[in-house]
């Protein structure tokens, strides 16, 4: 009796003491807790992982952020898919972050008053939102349109801007276009707080003094700049001033030769690590001039700019490129005599250029629309540069030397395939390095010997063979001037990937800490097999209804044998 009762004394004391033991090994892990933040992704693709460059940014800020979300409400599966993904984006965001940042969902569609509710679309249109309609099925079998704000205002009590979250793609599905904005998410609300903690934004300039498009000819996109740099047009000698600091140089259509002078400016301003988009036409045609009558004449126009180009690594081609997969223009079809008839027919030197998808730059972007563009070659080798292409013809290409005669009948011949047959052709490239001066090795008493630079610092280089491509159409002049959206077409009502492919190409240029890189972050998209799903719909109802009732029988059978045997062996 008396050793039963100091085995339980024993026994007693040894459970207080792993009891203590476990507390205090609790106590220290929590303790380890708080000094040592991390987290763990255990997704594939690490889709709840920040970037090294959006933590950076993160905990770098200094003021609260707040986040209106007004995608809310009841919502379809994608929808409610993309709302969770921000409100876990921004979860992320709160984390890393030394200030508060916090986020609230608002659903314009609770408010019961018509009047009220359309001043508040207008408003959030306004404050730069984008409303989208939705039909939805309703219990009878109807159609009911439910109108749904895709989009979130950032603000830190100073500033505010929008975000638009849902991604469009012409012949993507709904499912791949909402798995894309869910890609782009980290990219999208990064970029707005950058936007709203961009005290001195980065300056643009667009060149002048060689016939380059005017300010109205780029308004779409100067537009669209100006919500985050500073745009100004300079001279070239204005580009290598103390102070310039220009991030990035427009060269947009020039129509006129350069200069010894400007080219040395424009080559020291990349010898300085300066970033360069240039589009520029070998070939001097016009489409206008087709709308007045059925003909004209292209020509080889130089702009004194091609040994700079080829001394960089490429060379623009006196040619066009016509290409099969080309923009749809109306054709008149109709007999002599008869009722106007127009039919679509496709335009051969308006290619509609193809996107690599593995590039920051062009990734998920609609097709780009070019207009009389050249063929880009690469020359010479440079192992301190990394070329890429950007904007491509397709396979079915036909390269046109110059002079020749543009004529509209041409959309009525058959589009065969061996005359067409010169294959794939570069129409925009980058270069990424550090480039050799054109004016290396030269005698000319305008060099500056005391600051001039044979080899550029770290630089970016995009060229592009076609100047109408960031060419906006202007309609009317004075005050009745109208721009056109950039990228739009009049006759089929599409809106090109113009626009963004040219902010994705400034946006590259200007940054000099990786954050595009986030562009091509990709999440799998993992959908049933619809078909599949109809066909064995009863085969899985039955396997998930009666499987886990058959395994708990099993596993109470078991134990019911497990413990009938020992009790009935004591």
């Amino acid at each position: 009796m008396v050793s039963r009762k100091i085995m339980l004394k024993n026994r007693r004391q040894k459970d207080i003491l792993n009891l203590i033991i476990s507390l205090l090994a609790l106590f220290a892990v929590m303790q380890l807790l708080q000094l040592y933040f991390f987290r763990w992704d255990l997704t594939s693709e690490k889709k709840y992982s920040l970037s090294d460059n959006t933590k950076q940014l993160i905990e770098s800020l200094d003021k609260d952020l707040f986040f209106e979300i007004y995608l809310a409400g009841d919502l379809p599966y994608g929808f409610a898919k993309l709302q969770k993904a921000s409100m876990e984006m921004i979860d992320e965001f709160a984390a890393y972050s030394n200030v508060h940042i916090s986020y609230s969902l608002i659903n314009p569609n609770d408010v019961v008053n018509p009047k009220k509710k359309n001043e508040l679309f207008e408003q959030l249109v306004s404050r730069g939102l984008k409303p989208t309609s939705l039909q939805e099925r309703t219990t009878d079998g109807s159609l009911k349109q439910k109108i749904i704000v895709p989009g979130i205002i950032v603000h830190d009590r100073e500033k505010e801007t929008a975000v638009h979250l849902l991604k469009s793609k012409s012949g993507a599905t709904a499912d791949e276009n909402l798995n894309h904005s869910v890609e782009t998410l980290e990219f999208e609300l990064t970029k707005a707080i950058r936007l709203l903690q961009n005290v001195q934004p980065k300056k643009i300039a667009f060149l002048t003094g060689h016939g380059e498009l005017n300010e109205y000819e780029v308004a779409d996109i100067t537009a669209s700049l100006l919500q985050r740099y500073d745009v100004k047009r300079v001279n070239a000698s204005e580009l290598n001033k103390e102070g310039a600091n220009y991030s990035a140089l427009v060269i947009a259509q020039p129509r006129e030769e350069f200069s010894r002078e400007d080219k040395y400016q424009i080559d020291q301003y990349l010898m300085a690590g300066g970033s360069m988009l240039c589009l520029v036409d070998e070939v001097k045609v016009s489409m206008d001039s087709l709308s007045v009558k059925e003909s004209t004449i292209a020509y080889y126009s130089p702009l004194n700019i091609e040994d700079q180009l080829f001394a960089y690594g490429v060379r623009v081609n006196p040619d066009l490129v016509m290409d099969i997969q080309g923009q749809l223009i109306p054709v008149q079809t109709a007999l002599p005599g008869e009722q106007a008839k127009f039919t679509p027919a496709s335009w051969y030197y308006c290619p509609l250029l193809n996107c690599p998808e593995k590039h920051p730059i062009t990734r998920k972007l609609n097709v780009v629309k070019a207009e009389f563009a050249n063929s880009i070659d690469w020359v010479g080798e440079n192992k301190n540069i990394s070329r890429k292409v950007l904007l491509s013809s397709s396979n079915y290409t036909r390269l046109e030397k110059v002079p020749s005669v543009i004529r509209l009948d041409i959309v009525n011949k058959k589009p065969l395939p061996e005359y067409f047959a010169d294959g794939k052709k570069n129409i925009a490239v980058l270069l990424e390095g550090k480039f050799k001066s054109a004016f290396k090795n030269r005698a000319w008493k305008g060099i500056n010997r005391k600051t001039f630079k044979e080899e550029s610092k770290p630089a970016k280089m995009i060229v592009i063979s076609d100047g109408d491509l960031i060419k906006n159409r202007v309609r009317g002049v004075g005050k009745n001037r109208q721009i056109e959206a950039l990228g739009y077409d009049r006759y089929s009502r599409k809106t090109y990937g113009n626009r963004n492919f040219l902010l994705n190409c400034i946006d590259y240029l200007c940054d000099n800490e990786g954050w595009m890189n986030l562009r091509t972050r990709e999440v799998k998209l993992r959908l049933l097999d619809k078909t599949k799903i109809r066909s064995e719909r009863i085969f899985w109802q039955v396997i998930n209804v009666l499987l886990p009732l058959f395994l708990l029988l099993i596993f109470g059978l078991i134990r019911f044998y497990m413990r009938k045997r020992k009790f009935a062996g004591n």
